[in-house]
């Protein structure tokens, strides 16, 4: 008995010693969360006390993690995110760990002036769109494609093509419309002009870029439209969460959006080069951007490539439709809510151009229309089509900005609506204002909508040439107003010193996803016409 006992006994306790040699859950839990703790707390001393940004305002949060801000982006609300946190803190504002945030205009410039900062990652297109204009990381490629293309979107040019933009911004319009108020007895319609400025300016980048006839608002749609705005989204989704930047290569092939965009561009290619006036130069020879592409690929210093020429059409899509129908849809938003500011330019525009037989041209606008420019300007500023952050990287040995050193690969953000919403670079920022505008003041040299300096927004000719013909026509043609049902927006109060033609800005759900949009466009987007009286 005893033996067997002690046997027992002996048993139990080698049972003990095995288990004691190896390594418990328990012990290995310990070490984990006090490996952690320490990482977290080597973070926040580094952080906090360490690294130069630790001088920079923003909350420890922040300082710590990126991950409120790719929240915020992906619920659309990154300008307002930003803008929250330099109303708080000032014009200098750590956003991330590595980012920081300048609503100063004097930093935005400094920094977008020359490709000494150049851009970040963050600017690079999903697998496997080549980089282009807009997204190439090196300094020289964008000098190149500039040169490249740049004179396709210059005055010049598009003065050539205006019969083409009127045709498309104009013409077709009117006709649409006229056809809307014969079928209405009270010779009213109803519109969602949302919808509409995204046929209109696609049916423009069409003729100007791929020398096709889309015919988008004759029919109320095209199967562009759908895929353009699924690849805006997923592109600044992939902003938000890079790893996603390779996403149709890790599956094995391409998102199905991503492969009707590259089908459609590589499509549109093939048909022009097999084309016998392609070829050449002469009186038949197409002069569009994607003859211009072509025409480098062959005799270019730099010969563009096919994926290089798909991966331009794909931004010039995107790019000429959604920021410029963006912008016509926000400056006709402002319009609507500030009835008192729309007759003040509609007056303005019919005084000027009462013959409604003639299309009223840019050159037009450019002369004579000079509260049109301001009202434009204007809601560019309230309203930024594109509010983002344009980041770019410090150069080696780092600089000083804003009283801050900033170290080299530190993410410097010039926040596009912070910046138009600081009151010390534009008095009472939240008032819809276009007389800032019409006086040469520092205001007016100050919005950045289109970006600044060396890598500014390549087609902002044509965006303001779209702007400025379809909303001069279109007023001075027709009469606008609200629907008497239209859901009461609230707006953000004026203040009591701003002169007598000052608006407010309307309080319409909106998110930002590459570019501003109304959240609800078949709600808020409704405009009753009639024929001008």
């Amino acid at each position: 008995m005893n033996g067997a006992g002690g046997n027992s006994t002996r048993l139990l306790y080698d049972d003990d010693d095995d288990f004691n040699n190896g390594t418990p859950l328990c012990s290995v839990m310990f070490s984990a969360v006090t490996l952690a703790l320490v990482l977290v707390a080597f973070k926040v001393i580094y952080e906090r006390w360490v690294t130069p940004l630790a001088e920079v305002p923003g909350s420890l949060l922040h300082s710590l993690t990126s991950i409120p801000m790719r929240y915020y982006m992906l619920r659309g609300r990154m300008p307002e995110f930003v803008e929250a946190l330099h109303q708080r803190y000032g014009p200098v504002v750590r956003i991330s760990p590595q980012r920081v945030s300048f609503s100063d205009i004097a930093a935005a410039k400094q920094i977008l002036g020359s490709h000494a900062f150049v851009k970040t990652p963050a600017y690079s297109m999903p697998s496997p769109i080549e980089p282009n204009t807009f997204s190439t990381l090196q300094p020289e490629v964008s000098v190149e494609r500039r040169k490249q293309l740049g004179p396709g979107f210059s005055h010049r040019h598009l003065a050539a093509m205006e019969s083409s933009i009127r045709q498309c911004c104009v013409i077709n319009v009117q006709r649409k419309i006229d056809a809307l108020l014969a079928a209405h007895a009270d010779g009213r319609a109803v519109i969602q002009y949302n919808k509409w400025f995204s046929l209109i300016t696609l049916d423009t980048i069409g003729v100007l870029g791929f020398g096709q006839q889309f015919r988008a608002l004759e029919r109320e749609r095209h199967d562009l439209v759908p895929v353009l705005n699924r690849i805006r989204a997923f592109n600044y989704i992939t902003m938000a969460l890079p790893w996603l930047k390779g996403a149709p290569k890790l599956l094995g092939g391409r998102l199905r959006t991503l492969a009707t965009l590259l089908s459609f561009s590589q499509r549109a290619i093939d048909e022009r080069r097999s084309q016998p006036a392609a070829s050449g130069s002469g009186s038949n020879a197409p002069d569009d951007l994607l003859q211009r592409m072509l025409d480098e690929s062959r005799a270019g210093a730099r010969p563009l490539t096919d994926p290089q020429m798909v991966s331009e059409t794909i931004l010039h899509l995107i790019a000429g439709v959604d920021t410029t129908s963006s912008g016509l849809t926000w400056t006709l938003a402002l319009l609507l809510h500030n009835p008192h500011i729309m007759q003040r330019l509609t007056a303005d525009i019919r005084r000027e151009f009462p013959d409604r037989a003639r299309p009223i041209t840019f050159e037009d606008c450019r002369q004579r229309l000079p509260y049109l420019a301001a009202v434009v300007s204007e809601s560019l500023r309230v309203l930024c089509p594109a509010p983002s952050i344009l980041p770019r990287v410090t150069p080696p040995g780092g600089v000083r900005m804003g009283g801050y050193f900033m170290p080299a690969g530190t993410w410097m953000c010039c926040a596009v609506n912070s910046v138009h919403m600081n009151p010390a670079v534009f008095r009472s920022p939240h008032a819809f204002n276009p007389d800032r505008f019409l006086a040469d003041s520092p205001e007016r040299h100050s919005l950045l909508a289109f970006s600044t300096g060396v890598r500014a927004c390549l087609g902002r000719n044509l965006a303001i040439v779209e702007m400025y013909i379809v909303l001069s026509n279109l007023l001075r043609n027709y009469d606008l107003c609200l629907p008497d049902d239209a859901a009461a927006v609230a707006a953000q109060p004026v203040a009591d010193d701003c002169k007598a033609f000052v608006g407010s800005v309307p309080d319409i759900p909106r998110n930002t996803m590459m570019t501003l949009n109304p959240t609800h466009p078949d709600r808020d987007c409704l405009v009753v016409v009639s024929a001008a009286t």
